[in-house]
């Protein structure tokens, strides 16, 4: 029986490991594709509702603060509404920069962009930003932990919390009778 010689061996470990590699990219790539940005529906609240709520009724005492900004982003052609906002929050944006390794680098993601527009589907309010638990594990250390276990999870909370305050205003509210 004849062995293979040692250069067809390598060569064969050499294409075994780029198409590893390869397996490897494309999988990250999908896998960030669809979990980068964070997509959260609120049925029964409107993106005026939600935008209105950012402006007016942001909640108190939570530290966060929201800022709405006025782009030049060109308007979706159906004709929905979209509003950008930046969340800011004073002690987390400290707690990032205070990571001496990665502060620097996760300063183009504070403040937190958010934008809020409309399901062309369902005609409820949309939230798109940046998934900050996936940020935490992509940079790590302190500022990683960070954004995996408080802002993610306090991100949530907020928006989630004016969609329920705004869900009972409206179910409260009394019709005008005929």
């Amino acid at each position: 029986m004849k062995t293979p010689s040692s250069h067809k061996i390598f060569l064969a470990f050499g294409l075994g490991l780029l198409a590893g590699a390869a397996a490897m990219f494309c999988a990250g790539l999908l896998y960030l594709r669809h979990n980068l940005v964070l997509r959260e529906e609120f049925p029964g609240v409107t993106t005026d509702d939600l935008d209105d709520a950012l402006e007016n009724e942001f909640p108190a005492g939570t530290g966060w603060h929201a800022v709405r900004e006025d782009v030049s982003m060109p308007l979706p052609r159906d004709g929905r509404a979209l509003f950008h906002w930046r969340l800011y929050h004073r002690d987390h944006a400290r707690t990032l920069m205070d990571d001496p390794r990665r502060g620097v680098i996760l300063t183009p993601f504070m403040p937190a962009n958010v934008s809020v527009t409309t399901d062309p589907d369902d005609g409820h309010a949309v939230v798109a930003r940046l998934n900050p638990a996936l940020l935490g594990i992509v940079f790590g250390g302190d500022a990683g932990t960070a954004l995996k276990s408080e802002i993610a999870a306090e991100q949530s909370a907020l928006f989630e919390a004016m969609a329920d305050a705004i869900r009972t205003r409206k179910s409260t509210r009394k019709e005008p009778e005929p």
